[in-house]
């Protein structure tokens, strides 16, 4: 369910509102969402990549940092090939039938840091999302600290 409130929130959060319907899919230990979950379309019919967004402004900024600093293709290295093509098999087998069915809509290798820790997140499997969890609490601390208290 999304409350007016999240709405407000989100929209805060992202700076607008977000083009897809969504719904909240992980909130803070605050009720605050998290990750919402998008609609496989917009609201005009068209496909789209995404099935979670990080909404958290402070985590997408930091996720952003770790993105700068070459973490796409650190994550592509650090995380076997196996593992990423069987997150994006059960990934596309929950998606089934729908278009861009792996994560971040990524044909090969992997495409956001951002859409693996929000899958991750919202309990989907992606050893991408571990790793990210990982640079989090290395380079950002204090965030993946708030960000475990918070989903507390």
């Amino acid at each position: 369910m999304v409350r007016d409130e999240d709405r407000d929130w989100v929209r805060e959060q992202l700076g607008r509102d977000p083009s897809i319907p969504w719904m909240v899919a992980v909130r803070s230990a605050e009720g605050w969402p998290i990750v919402i979950e998008l609609e496989p379309y917009d609201r005009e019919g068209r496909p789209q990549s995404n099935w979670f967004w990080l909404v958290d402004r402070r985590l997408v900024q930091a996720v952003a940092r770790i993105e700068a600093r070459g973490g796409v293709r650190r994550a592509e290295k650090a995380v076997s090939p196996e593992a990423l093509a069987l997150a994006n098999a059960a990934h596309a087998s929950a998606r089934r039938g729908l278009p861009h069915p792996t994560i971040a809509g990524a044909r090969a290798g992997v495409k956001c840091l951002h859409a693996h820790l929000a899958y991750h997140l919202a309990g989907g499997f992606s050893p991408v999302g571990v790793w990210t969890m990982g640079e989090l609490a290395a380079l950002e601390p204090t965030i993946a600290r708030e960000l475990e208290r918070r989903l507390a």
